[in-house]
């Protein structure tokens, strides 16, 4: 049985926010990691937001310990799996699209959350910085190149295929490295 890789328009909407994602086939956390934090929950907003926009992101409550995560950017809404999890006590948020287009692998994305107070400031794993690292170090991390198009050679989009141990060696390995995650970004908790 074949399987393929299609980019939904969840993907499309956090690359309008933030440029290239890394995407992994596998979560990047396990059921001993997750954490439950009430204070992400709620509407958040990018900094210099006001409340006559549409723009933000809503934190909800959803099965057990995880979330789900709205983001609204100009009409376009897109819905998300998320788990916040924990490892060697850094918080980081596990991404899941809702939107599974028939014969497609959800792809799982990674944030690290580095404040979590009035403000959310997190920091996007940065796919331009993985690119070049497996380009020297193909080994670095299992992952696959997918085609842009079918039948199409040269550049593609890379996936991690890693299984969710060998992730988190790999995050912790480079969490404090230049340029592994990218520039912070801050959403402000927006009253509804």
């Amino acid at each position: 049985m074949k399987t393929t890789i299609k980019i939904s328009t969840g993907l499309a909407l956090l690359t309008f926010f933030v440029g290239c994602v890394v995407m992994s086939v596998c979560p990047f956390y396990t059921a001993k990691d997750i954490v439950f934090e009430p204070a992400l929950l709620g509407v958040w907003a990018e900094a210099g937001a006001t409340n006559a926009t549409d723009e933000h992101w809503q934190f909800e409550k959803a099965e057990g310990q995880a979330y789900k995560l709205t983001v609204l950017k100009n009409d376009e809404r897109s819905e998300f799996d998320t788990h916040l999890f924990k490892l060697k006590g850094r918080l980081f948020l596990d991404l899941l699209p809702r939107e599974r287009p028939d014969n497609s692998i959800p792809p799982h994305y990674l944030f690290k959350v580095t404040r979590l107070e009035s403000t959310l400031e997190w920091r996007m794993f940065d796919y331009e910085w993985l690119t070049k690292l497996v380009a020297k170090n193909p080994k670095a991390i299992r992952h696959s190149v997918v085609p842009n198009k079918l039948g199409e050679t040269g550049d593609g989009w890379i996936v991690l295929t890693a299984d969710t141990a060998e992730l988190q060696k790999f995050i912790l390995k480079h969490e404090k490295t230049e340029g592994a995650f990218g520039k912070v970004s801050v959403l402000n908790r927006r009253n509804k």
